[in-house]
């Protein structure tokens, strides 16, 4: 263990929910080293608190450089027991533990008894803190909660004051880290960070258009949680919070003229002057270009070493003074070591890292780092308007509106039809120059040759005719991408008969393009109506639509199971012409026929070096449960599923019947983001047969058997009529069901009737408007 660190166990710790499997899986891992497993068990307490907790804001007297000195993520004290045990009942509150600590609050994780139960935070002044201007303040962030609805802000359900006369308030209990500790344990990419940043402007516009100033915005008071499996960022900690237009609390909050208030790495300028009326809702906007900044280069534009060695004055001029260098620019400096986990956190290499900070992203951010505010972006939503354009390959506001720089993000939006027209304009420049030697030529010898002046003028007119025939062509291929888009809305909400009325539209629009046949094809796939999808599919294939990308994901082994092996056999020279990942589309395609050993060694073995660098390469053993979700985190690319049921496929054409037992079993288990669960069945019932285990092979088939049935129980349920799993995942498992019950139990399988009718029942549900297969 002695190459297990401190960070990477507390960050597995992490993983884990429950308290006793958290202990188990520290006590294994730090091997009897006590100091190790007291130094994680603490770090982790602290996260725990500081998941929910209200930083200390720096709110300083001038020439009091030890306040403004303080470090933020100093850990809080559990000096509460002789006021508040766990237990304590605050009116339909029951206190349960102490999960953060302010200046003048305390932060508790309560259970809500009535009048409904749920968990809670509640927090209450602390006590011996009942000053006039601390009461004040507290009630100004009550009110300050209260007034805004959002759901990146967290709510209030209610407030009062404890027997002892003390106020608090109840209010969401918030389960998350704070936000760039989340996008860099996630290695979110550039778009996601940006996207989370944009949630976040709203929710600060939201405050804004409430009135309320955040006045301290930074990471931990940004927590982000999941819900329904995607991020969600919420605001947190409005304790010193100003209001614009309007008072917070029954006593106005009075800020003292010498008063700095804020964390120094994320105050605006006009905050560290240190006066009231500088500050507007433009000092949030300075304090999400600090967040912009930092998701983008993993660091502020005023490091915190510099500013927890500089003197008070030292550390106001440096915020109000110090131009922030360009985030390329910052990427650009940072040593070796650093760059690379800097990169490596977003998905991305150095290289690359650099040249997308610059240009766009370097104009966002020093707009909102403006030190003089009239400058900066004028609201949040400004701000998140101008990073959507960013996303979406428009023109920003923050940079000069050049015709070069407007040009240049045009053909980014627009590249195919640039390319068209391109290619539209060689054509017409060629056809045109042509027909001008033509008549030149023809125009010399007019006096010697009148029939030459005759072809002359019969060549300009077949290249008029050329131009209006590409053009034509050009725009039926626009209303053929028209008619496809339309399908899939059809498709998405159901309506059948149009999308595939929209589909032969389609077709007949642009019949010699291979999109409008791989598109009607794929519908016909997810409807189980094989044959049909397969001749779709084959034209597409002879009109060039042959593609290593997901798209093309399962064409093979469908024309596989229709008999077009000549067909299938084309596709595969094609598609090993391609210098892309094999492991894809054509790993699948190749498995499903007889491919030799070393071929399928050679997957097998490719399958895992991916599962390596996913951080899961053993065979010897299945998944601890808390190790999974870590081992998921870690997996790029496919589903992890996907890899684990190909990987277990390549090693039984390759004769490694133990380890491809071991990846299926694995597949079976892994349902977070793949729906292909059961297809393996099959898979691991030829390994029993094929390593010598007939009677384990038999059992495997039965529960095929039972598989198959809820499958196709499945299926008879749903608009599709295909069961719950991508089209291709059901076919694989129709070949490989088929062959096993052929292998095994030297039977044929008697589910055509059931096939044929799920196909009845889908030709009906378009309106009977379709051939029979």
């Amino acid at each position: 263990m002695s190459n297990r660190t401190e960070k990477s166990i507390f960050f597995e710790a992490l993983e884990i929910d429950h308290p006793a499997q958290r202990d188990a899986y520290l006590r294994r891992v730090c091997d009897h080293d006590d100091a190790l497993y007291d130094s994680v068990t603490d770090l982790l307490k602290r996260h725990e608190g500081a998941s929910i907790c209200i930083d200390r804001p720096i709110v300083g007297e001038f020439g009091s450089p030890t306040q403004g000195d303080e470090t933020i993520d100093q850990p809080f004290h559990h000096d509460f027991s002789s006021h508040f045990d766990a237990g304590t009942l605050i009116g339909n509150y029951k206190l349960r533990e102490l999960i953060g600590e302010g200046g003048f609050g305390l932060v508790f994780v309560a259970d809500q008894l009535k009048p409904v139960k749920r968990r809670v935070a509640l927090k209450l002044v602390k006590p011996g803190m009942e000053s006039q201007e601390v009461l004040n303040r507290f009630e100004a962030e009550r009110q300050a909660l209260a007034m805004m609805d959002h759901p990146s802000i967290a709510r209030v359900f209610d407030a009062g004051a404890t027997d002892t006369g003390q106020p608090y308030f109840v209010m969401e209990l918030v389960r998350g880290i704070p936000l760039t500790t989340f996008c860099d344990n996630h290695r979110l990419g550039m778009d996601d960070r940006l996207d989370l940043l944009i949630k976040i402007c709203h929710a600060v516009l939201h405050a804004h258009q409430k009135g309320i100033i955040h006045r301290d915005l930074k990471p931990n008071n940004v927590l982000v949680t999941l819900q329904d499996g995607k991020p969600l960022p919420k605001v947190i900690d409005f304790g010193v919070a100003k209001a614009i237009g309007q008072r917070l609390a029954s006593e106005t909050i009075y800020t003292r003229f010498t008063a700095m208030v804020g964390t120094p790495a994320y105050m605006s300028p006009e905050q560290a002057e240190m006066t009231n009326a500088g500050v507007d809702t433009r000092c949030d906007i300075y304090a999400l270009g600090v967040l912009m900044y930092e998701l983008l280069t993993g660091s502020p534009p005023l490091s915190s070493e510099r500013l927890q060695t500089a003197g008070f004055d030292e550390l106001r001029r440096m915020i109000r003074e110090e131009e922030p260098e360009r985030p390329s620019k910052r990427v650009s400096s940072l040593d070796q070591a650093r760059r690379t986990t800097v990169s490596m956190v977003r998905h991305t290499d150095p290289t690359r890292l650099e040249s997308m900070l610059q240009g766009d992203l370097d104009w966002i951010a020093m707009k909102a780092l403006e030190k003089n505010r009239e400058r900066r972006y004028a609201t949040a939503a400004e701000l998140a308007e101008d990073l959507t354009r960013y996303l979406t390959g428009d023109p920003v506001l923050a940079r000069p509106p050049t015709l070069a720089y407007r040009l240049s993000r045009f053909a980014k939006r627009n590249k195919v039809t640039i390319v068209s027209t391109a290619l539209i304009a060689l054509s017409l420049m060629v056809g045109t120059a042509v027909s001008a030697w033509q008549a030149s030529v023809a125009t010399e010898q007019r006096d010697r040759a009148t029939d030459a002046l005759g072809k002359a003028r019969r060549s300009e007119s077949f290249a008029i005719q050329a131009r209006q025939d590409l053009q034509e062509f050009v725009d039926r291929l626009k209303r053929a991408n028209s008619l496809l888009a339309i399908g899939r809305a059809h498709v998405e909400a159901g309506r059948l008969g149009d999308a595939f009325a929209v589909y032969g539209e389609a077709i007949e629009t642009q019949p010699h393009f291979y999109q409008t046949w791989a598109e009607r094809g794929s519908f016909y796939a997810r409807h189980g109506l094989w044959k049909l999808a397969a001749n779709d599919f084959i034209r597409a294939v002879e009109l060039g639509g042959v593609t290593n990308q997901p798209d093309f994901l399962g064409v093979p082994q469908l024309l596989w199971f229709v008999g077009e092996r000549e067909i299938y056999g084309e596709i595969y020279d094609k598609l090993s012409a391609l210098e892309e990942d094999r492991f894809s589309v054509e790993a699948r395609g190749r498995l499903v026929n007889q491919i030799s050993r070393d071929d399928a060694a050679e997957l097998a073995s490719f399958a895992e070096s991916k599962l390596k660098v996913g951080g899961y390469g053993d065979w010897d053993r299945m998944p601890d449960p808390q190790d999974w979700s870590a081992m998921r985190r870690r997996q790029m690319g496919a589903p992890l599923g996907a890899q684990l049921y190909l990987a277990g496929w390549a090693h039984l054409e390759a004769k490694n019947y133990s380890q491809a037992i071991t990846r299926l079993k694995q597949a079976e288990m892994e349902t977070f983001d793949w729906r292909g669960s059961g297809i393996s069945a099959p898979l691991i019932a030829l390994a029993y047969e094929r390593q010598g285990e007939h009677e384990q092979a038999m059992k495997m088939l039965s529960e095929c058997d039972s598989i198959m049935e809820k499958f196709l129980a499945l299926a008879e349920e749903r608009r599709d009529f295909t069961p719950n799993m991508p089209w291709f995942d059901w076919l694989d498992f129709l070949i490989n069901y088929r062959k096993a019950s052929q292998e095994i139990a030297h039977r044929q399988i008697d589910i055509n009737g059931r096939l044929e009718s799920l196909q009845s029942k889908a030709l009906q549900a378009i309106a009977g408007t379709v051939p029979t297969p």
